[in-house]
């Protein structure tokens, strides 16, 4: 690695400024540049770990019947805790990755990884932080898909992703129901069903006229 790479990282990573120059000089550690939906599969015995330097990568879960919802996203300076549990736990990897912005990534062989994990106090409390951080995300989606109901969390999502400022969307349905965990005809018809209320109007690929304070008086 070259010393200026090293900076970079470790700007975007405080917790690695105590990996050794000799350890950073050790084979297999690189940059790279992935593109958009480049994917890694669940299922997938990883060979190396992967830093987010730049860009942005969402992780999500797929089922039998292909019904696929969103888990988190993860962007520059974090990393994904479920590669981490894969990796410490010499499993397959329990989720898939897709690449929804081009995305820079420092790689890091499974056997240095777990050795920095072992001699660098300050990476193991980040990557011990980084499962926290992610179990409560976990946690609050499983909450929202058993306890919500569907408009609930059609207008939780719609609040989080536009503002005051701007109260339209460009989405499809499909994309919608992936985020959410849902069929794509049960977000069609909630979202009819929410424009018959005066709440939005839905038309392909957009939603318009979205009532913040009414929705927000669902949520509450």
């Amino acid at each position: 690695m070259k010393t200026e790479q090293i900076e970079l990282v470790i700007k975007l990573f405080p917790s690695l400024s105590d990996i050794s120059i000799e350890d950073w000089n050790e084979d297999g550690i690189s940059i790279a540049s992935l593109p958009v939906d480049h994917v890694i599969y669940e299922g997938e015995f990883l060979e190396h770990a992967a830093l987010i330097l730049d860009g942005t990568v969402r992780m999500y879960k797929l089922s039998d019947s292909g019904r696929e919802v969103t888990l988190y996203r993860i962007s520059s300076g974090e990393c994904c805790p479920m590669m981490a549990s894969s990796i410490l736990g010499e499993s397959v990897y329990e989720a898939s990755a897709c690449i929804e912005k081009p995305t820079t990534v420092l790689f890091i062989p499974v056997r240095i990884f777990q050795k920095w994990m072992n001699n660098y106090l300050g990476f193991r409390q980040y990557i011990f932080k980084t499962f926290a951080r992610r179990l409560i995300v976990m946690s609050n989606l499983i909450d929202s898909v058993v306890f919500k109901t569907i408009r609930s969390r059609i207008s939780e999502y719609l609040l989080l992703m536009t503002s005051s400022d701007n109260n339209s969307l460009s989405i499809t349905h499909d994309v919608l129901s992936i985020e959410l965990g849902t069929a794509r005809e049960v977000i069609s018809r909630t979202l009819k069903s929410m424009e018959n209320d005066g709440l939005l109007r839905a038309s392909r690929g957009q939603i318009t006229h979205i009532q913040r304070e009414r929705l927000q008086e669902l949520i509450d």
